[in-house]
C-alpha cells in the first residue's frame, strides 16, 4: 500500500504541485503532505514485530544520515522556540519548521526503494508522459483558466486549479539517464523539451545542465547527453529558423514566447544593472526579465545584512515565525516568506549553526546516493540531486511541500536501491493474513 501511495503523491506533486499540495481542508491548515507524513510516521510500513523507520535506526549504513538529521531536526525545534520567545504566533513558528520534517518523506523514498528498486524509472516514465502532455496543454490552453481552488486564505495568493508544470528538466533528466538510447523516446524528448522552454523558468533550464554535467562526470558517459541533447537542440533551432509566436503563459511573460524571446530571456540577468535599482522601488526600470532576477539579489543581500548586524543573529538567525520579506520595502506587509533560496532561507531563520547542519545533512544524502551509485550501480540520485539543489538556490525547494516532498522521495528512491544491495530480502508466508517483507539485516546492520 504504501509503495502506491507514495508513487501517486509523487507524480500528483511533480505534475501538479501546487494545487495537489493544498488538498485538504486549507481553512484548517490541514493539507495532504502533512496527514500522510503523520500516517506514515505512526502506522507506515512494518519489518517484522518494528516500523520501518525504527528499522532503519539499526543500519549501520544510515547511521550518520541519522545523527545528522537528528541535529538538523533538533536545532530546527530550538528555532521554533527562539521564534515563541521573541513574541511571534505560534503557528507562524510551527509553519516554518517544515524545512525539517519534510525531509522525512526520505524514509518513505527509501522504503519504496528497497521493496521495489526497479520502479524508479517506470515512475519517471509515466511522469514524462503526464508532464509531456498535460504541460503542452497548459500553454496553449489551460494557463487562461481563471480557476482557483477554494478554501485559501487571503493571505497567499490564489492558487489555481491548473499548476504550472514545474520539473520537466527532472522528467528529461530521467529519460536522458534511464534510457539507454534516448532517441527511441524522442516523442517524450520533444513534449518535454517543448514544455521547459515554453514555461520559460530559466532556473529549469540550468538545472537539467548541472544535472547532465553531474552524470557525465560520475559515470563517464556522455552518449545518452549527446542524444538528448541533440533532440533538444533540435526543437530549438526549428522554433528559431521558423520564429514561431505563440502566446505566452498567463502570468509568464508580458511578450510572445519564441526561441528568439527564449534567448533574451536567459542572458537578461547578466545584463541587469543593479545600480538602476538599488533603491527598492527601483525595480520598474528594468524590464520583467531583469526584474525577476534584481527582486531577489536585492532581498538576498538584505538577508545578509540583517543575519550580520550582530553576533546572535549571525548565529542563531532571526528565529522562525519573522517575516523576512519586511527587510526589503516592497514586500513589507506581503505575506512571502521565503527568499527562493535554501542557503538564505537557512541564514535568514536559523543562522550559519543553521547552514551548517543544513549542509552537513545534505552532505549524508549525497554519501547514501554514491553508495548506490557503487553498491547498486544507480547513479540517477546524485545527478538528480545536483539538479535539485542547483534549484532550490532559485525555487523554494526545501520548505514548500511541492519542493520538499517530491524531492525527497525521489532520492529516498534512488538510495533505497543501494540499501537493497545491502540487505539480504525473504518474503514470508501469508500467515495470519499477514503478507509483510521482512528485512534480515546483514553485515550492514548491528
Amino acid at each position: 500500500m504504501w509503495v502506491q501511495i507514495a508513487c501517486i503523491i509523487l507524480v500528483g506533486y511533480l505534475s501538479l504541485s501546487r494545487p495537489f499540495a493544498y488538498l485538504g481542508l486549507p481553512a484548517w491548515k490541514i493539507f495532504v503532505g502533512e496527514v500522510l507524513l503523520v500516517c506514515f510516521l505512526l502506522c507506515g510500513p512494518r519489518v517484522g514485530n518494528q516500523s520501518w523507520i525504527r528499522f532503519t535506526m539499526r543500519l549501520q549504513s544510515l547511521r550518520k544520515f541519522w545523527v545528522s538529521y537528528s541535529l538538523f531536526f533538533i536545532y530546527g525545534i530550538c528555532e521554533v522556540l527562539y521564534g515563541i520567545v521573541q513574541g511571534r504566533p505560534v503557528l507562524m513558528c510551527i509553519r516554518d519548521l517544515a524545512f525539517q520534517y519534510y525531509p522525512l518523506y526520505f524514509l518513505l523514498g527509501l522504503w519504496v526503494g528497497v521493496k521495489r528498486p526497479d520502479l524508479l524509472p517506470k515512475v519517471i516514465r509515466s511522469f514524462a508522459w503526464f508532464n509531456g502532455i498535460y504541460g503542452v496543454l497548459y500553454i496553449l490552453f489551460f494557463s487562461r483558466v481563471q480557476w482557483f481552488m477554494p478554501g485559501v486564505s487571503d493571505e497567499v495568493s490564489p492558487v489555481a486549479v491548473f499548476a504550472e508544470p514545474l520539473y520537466s528538466f527532472v522528467a528529461l533528466l530521467g529519460l536522458m539517464v534511464f534510457d539507454k538510447q534516448p532517441l527511441r523516446s524522442w516523442y517524450l524528448l520533444l513534449l518535454n523539451g517543448f514544455v521547459l522552454l515554453g514555461m520559460q523558468f530559466r532556473t529549469e533550464w540550468l538545472a537539467l545542465l548541472v544535472g547532465a554535467i553531474t552524470w557525465c562526470f560520475v559515470t563517464h558517459r556522455a552518449r545518452q547527453v549527446l542524444q538528448t541533447g541533440g533532440v533538444l537542440l533540435l526543437l530549438f533551432g526549428v522554433l528559431y529558423v521558423t520564429n514561431l509566436s505563440i502566446p505566452s503563459p498567463e502570468g509568464r511573460a508580458e511578450s510572445d514566447f519564441s526561441a528568439r524571446q527564449t534567448v533574451d530571456r536567459a542572458v537578461a540577468p547578466f545584463r541587469a544593472d543593479l545600480t538602476d535599482t538599488s533603491a527598492a522601488a527601483g525595480i520598474t526600470t528594468v524590464d520583467s526579465q531583469e526584474a525577476t532576477f534584481l527582486f531577489r539579489t536585492v532581498w538576498w543581500l538584505a538577508i545578509w545584512e540583517a543575519s550580520h548586524e550582530n553576533v546572535r543573529s549571525a548565529l542563531l538567525g532571526q528565529g522562525y515565525g519573522y517575516e523576512l520579506g519586511d527587510l526589503v520595502p516592497y514586500l513589507k506587509d506581503h505575506f512571502i516568506r521565503t527568499p527562493h533560496n535554501a542557503l538564505f532561507y537557512a541564514l535568514g531563520y536559523t543562522g550559519w549553526i543553521g547552514v551548517f547542519l543544513f549542509v552537513f545533512f545534505q552532505a549524508e544524502v549525497v554519501r547514501l546516493l554514491w553508495r548506490a551509485r557503487n553498491n547498486a550501480a544507480e547513479p540517477f540520485g546524485i545527478a538528480l540531486w545536483a539538479a535539485m539543489m542547483t534549484l532550490a538556490m532559485f525555487f523554494p525547494l526545501g520548505e514548500t511541500p511541492y519542493g520538499a516532498i517530491p524531492f525527497f522521495l525521489l532520492i529516498g528512491m534512488a538510495a533505497g536501491k543501494g540499501v537493497h544491495a545491502e540487505l539480504s530480502l525473504q518474503e514470508v508466508s501469508r500467515s495470519a493474513g499477514s503478507g509483510e517483507l521482512i528485512l534480515r539485516p546483514g553485515h550492514a546492520t548491528t
